[in-house]
């Protein structure tokens, strides 16, 4: 005999109250993935919202549809009784085609064919998914191709013109950025010093660091007399290469004139005899 005042476990509470808790879940989850930017944004953004990455959402959103399916399951083996009685004329109590599911069936048919055939307003609201996802897009924080992140830096030195795997390298140590193998990739080498892949983009670019040491912000005068070149032998050289030179124009201001990334203009110096 039971002790008592013990109450044995509730199965079908459980099952309700955990369907009913997976479905918020779901539906929470679900509306954050509705406005989430795309992979090549968010990866390469390294975007949050909550604290919680992209993948992190999607894998909640998956595992409480898990839930979710597992449990209507269960709450509908609860009761079968009554979902059977749906299909059941009131009157006969045989089964028969009840106008209650019979529209159900329809409202789904006409969303699933509307949706496939991407017609209003079902296309409206995939539009507007669209629009609200890409309007995180940010053009300076923009990938030079979709999905750099994956990348590897030999391979991310391949899609910049102006700037070589020694200049990236070069770049990303002084930041104190070890990078022990050109064959690492971009989201690897920012999981490892806590950035976002495009934080290591820009420093590899040499467009990293505090606002003092930024590359672009110097100017030649100062980069030659931090380098130890000689300021008149560069002004000539610059010059000769095209350039619209003077000692006190920042290395930005020198690139723009000749249509490159500052990092040519460090490479062309660098070659400069002091």
């Amino acid at each position: 005999m039971e002790a008592k005042g013990k109450r044995r476990f509730n199965w079908r509470s459980f099952v309700s109250v955990l369907t009913a808790f997976s479905f918020l879940g779901l539906t929470i989850t679900g509306i954050i993935l509705f406005i989430v930017p795309p992979g090549r944004i968010a990866n390469w953004s390294g975007w949050t919202i909550y604290a919680l990455t992209k993948e992190q959402w999607i894998a909640l959103h998956d595992w409480f549809g898990i839930i979710f399916v597992i449990t209507v399951v269960f709450h509908l083996l609860f009761n079968i009784k009554p979902f059977i009685s749906y299909f059941k004329s009131k009157v006969t109590k045989s089964y028969s085609l009840r106008p209650e599911w019979l529209l159900a069936m329809v409202v789904c048919i006409v969303v699933g064919v509307g949706t496939i055939v991407n017609t209003a307003p079902f296309s409206t609201l995939m539009t507007w998914n669209e629009s609200i996802k890409n309007s995180w897009e940010n053009t300076s924080q923009q990938a030079p191709v979709p999905h750099a992140e994956l990348f590897t830096l030999t391979e991310l030195a391949q899609q910049v013109t102006d700037v070589d795997l020694e200049t990236m390298q070069a770049n990303l140590q002084a930041q104190g950025i070890e990078v022990n193998s050109s064959d690492i990739t971009i989201g690897e080498l920012a999981e490892s010093f806590s950035k976002t892949p495009s934080e290591i983009y820009q420093i590899a670019l040499g467009q990293g660091g505090t606002e003092r040491s930024r590359l672009g912000q110097m100017t030649l005068k100062e980069y030659c007399e931090q380098m130890n070149i000689n300021v008149d032998e560069a002004v000539r050289k610059l010059k000769t290469s095209g350039f619209t030179v003077k000692s006190n124009m920042t290395i930005r201001e020198i690139a723009d004139s000749g249509g490159v990334h500052p990092s040519a203009v460090r490479t062309m110096l660098n070659q400069t005899n002091p």
